[in-house]
């Protein structure tokens, strides 16, 4: 996949930055997708699991808690048409879970952004911690 313009990097940061740790926040996921049938950009943001290696939780996948400022968000974009709050899984195989949802504009390009709640399934964990040594390792 070829690597995303430099304008969505700086979007998808600045919307990164509204993620506030609750612990110790884990790396920020990105996943991004130009939608040709829509011309918009949908892009998926998360905090990683962290994995646990050691005693009795040993691989155990532990999402990692924050609090995001939706207040703040709406400065980001220059327009939006749409804000959403899923706070459900909407089937067994939604693979995004709880998420705020933004559709708008930014720099005059047609964005579509979530914010999940937790990692997707299907990637690895971010970080990994040892048990009864808080020996955090971020792995991406």
């Amino acid at each position: 996949m070829p690597a995303p313009p430099s304008w969505l990097n700086s979007m998808a940061n600045q919307v990164a930055s509204l993620m506030y740790d609750v612990d110790v926040l884990s790396p920020i996921g990105c996943h991004f997708f130009f939608n040709d049938s829509r011309n918009e950009w949908e892009v998926t943001l998360f905090a990683s699991n962290t994995e646990i290696v050691g005693g009795e939780w040993d691989g155990v996948l532990a999402p990692s808690k924050f609090c995001f400022n939706i207040l703040k968000v709406g400065q980001i974009f220059g327009e939006i048409q749409a804000m959403h709050w899923q706070a459900l899984p909407v089937d067994f195989d939604d693979q995004l879970g709880p998420h705020v949802s933004i559709e708008g504009t930014y720099e005059g390009h047609q964005v579509w952004v979530r914010v999940l709640a937790e990692s997707p399934e299907e990637f690895e964990p971010g970080r990994r911690v040892k048990a009864y040594e808080f020996d955090l390792k971020e792995i991406w």
